[in-house]
């Protein structure tokens, strides 16, 4: 059977295919998700604000047109103006026009942003290769599954398994480093 285009899908989406729906969720929802990571303070909001993007596209899915732009820039568009939802109602006052400034271009962001990508980098060289490099491509090059598994020459699950393997040590391992933080940060302060 022939992979589906995502306009192809997207008109199955509009008339209620919740199958179609999920393949475009599992082929989009990480590049989503990279950049929502990026808008946004914390992992778990970037999560919740990829609940309502795709939300919003399953809702307004006939509203999609390919001779705008492709379905992943509607997708991002979309990210962005929920992003900058969630942000508004966080913080009132932060300007339609200062908002990419605010987020992006503060200094202590840009230091946090440094600190938290050495601490990944850091973390990731921990885990074995075949666990890294899924992850490295899901997350830097924006790989779905299915790409990753061809790029890689490994079957579909053994990706997934792997980057959800990776993705559990990486987790172990951060909060190691935060628990580290945590205890020299008591101990200079004293």
């Amino acid at each position: 059977m022939m992979e589906s285009t995502d306009e192809q899908l997207v008109r199955r989406v509009s008339d209620g295919d919740r199958t179609a729906f999920a393949v475009l969720y599992d082929r989009h929802a990480s590049r989503v998700l990279g950049l929502l990571v990026r808008l946004l303070p914390t992992r778990g909001d970037a999560d919740d604000v990829l609940q309502d993007v795709f939300w919003q596209a399953w809702k307004s899915s006939s509203r999609y047109d390919s001779e705008r732009g492709s379905l992943r820039v509607w997708l991002f568009l979309i990210a962005r103006s929920r992003a900058k939802d969630w942000l508004r109602r966080q913080k009132p006052s932060v300007s339609d026009e200062n908002w990419e400034a605010t987020t992006n271009n503060s200094p202590s962001r840009r230091i946090e942003a440094a600190e938290t990508n050495t601490q990944i980098q850091s973390a990731l060289s921990e885990l074995p290769d075949k666990q890294r490099q899924p992850i490295a491509l899901a997350y830097y090059e924006g790989l779905t599954h299915h790409e990753i598994s061809e790029r890689l020459g490994i079957p579909l699950g053994t990706a997934k398994t792997r980057i959800r393997l990776g993705m559990q040590r990486l987790r172990d391992l951060l909060a190691i480093v935060a628990s580290n933080e945590k205890q020299y940060s008591r101990e200079v302060t004293s």
